[in-house]
């Protein structure tokens, strides 16, 4: 069984490859050796674009999709999963049976030769709260330039929910609640989550890939995404996806799982798991 997991597609975002993306999809649907494919989160950017606006620009790759779970449906029952990410964190609400994918928090897939486990990444990332995530999904505006003050007004004028993002925030640490009393701590905190992945890599995203692996357990591997930074670890047992946005250094990437045996592609290039082996 050949697994496919791709993440970080942004598809709203300026730098998504959005239509390189859709011929990868196409190319995949014509492959016969493909039975799954994990989708990782982040494949849509509620963040940062009307999504009403989104779905409608980009309906081909959601046509292409569709003929891909079409096509895979003959081998496995549920062919396409989709774990959501933080910038599409509100798709977890949409839990209708009619509609054409199931929404998961994360997944576990067993095989007989390993327990893959794949979350997007930002339960690693201390930053990324729950209700922040949802509030900044419901994105009033087109306009790159107003998303973040359009929203910071709209969560500043909810009480209800600032009183509960405070005190998620106050039960991870009350450093981070206090940044809630002052102005010039809370811009910071939102321009950090807007800032593109590689201009939050230092010390962040290390710390994330450390929590990761040491919550990998025995006979498990773990696939995720979220930092923009595809890498497998030298012991096998973690593996990030990467991304579709060209702002990054190493972009347009995907894994391919069979058993225990892990390939990091770039898509136009191919195999590149050697040169992005690293110990975590």
């Amino acid at each position: 069984m050949v697994i496919l997991a791709v993440s970080d597609i942004h598809i709203g975002y300026s730098q998504s490859n959005a239509s390189l993306f859709n011929t990868f999809l196409r190319e995949t649907k014509d492959r016969s050796d493909v039975d799954m494919l994990v989708i990782l989160g982040d494949f849509i950017d509620m963040w940062r674009r009307d999504v009403s606006g989104l779905f409608l620009e980009n309906h081909e790759i959601l046509e292409s999709l569709l003929a891909l779970k079409q096509k895979l449906a003959l081998k496995q029952k549920m062919p396409v999963r989709y774990v959501v990410g933080n910038h599409d964190y509100h798709l977890l609400k949409l839990t209708r049976e009619s509609y054409p994918f199931k929404f998961e928090p994360d997944l576990q897939y067993p095989t007989k030769d390993v327990n893959y486990v794949f979350k997007h990444g930002w339960e690693f990332d201390d930053e990324q709260q729950g209700p922040i995530k949802e509030l900044l999904c419901d994105n009033l505006s087109d306009e790159a330039g107003q998303v973040r003050s359009d929203i910071w007004t709209w969560i500043t004028s909810r009480s209800k929910d600032l009183k509960l993002i405070e005190e998620v925030i106050k039960q991870n640490s009350e450093k981070r609640f206090s940044f809630f009393n002052k102005n010039s701590e809370r811009t910071k905190y939102f321009q950090r989550l807007f800032a593109p992945p590689k201009d939050r890599v230092s010390a962040a995203f290390n710390g994330v890939e450390k929590k990761a692996a040491k919550s990998v357990k025995e006979g498990e591997l773990l696939v995720f995404g979220h930092t923009h930074r595809p890498f497998v670890s030298t012991d096998k047992k973690l593996v990030n996806t990467g991304s579709w946005v060209s702002d990054e250094e190493t972009y347009n990437t995907y894994v391919e799982l069979d058993g225990k045996k892990i390939r990091l592609m770039r898509y136009g290039v191919g195999d590149i798991t050697q040169a992005m082996t690293k110990t975590i």
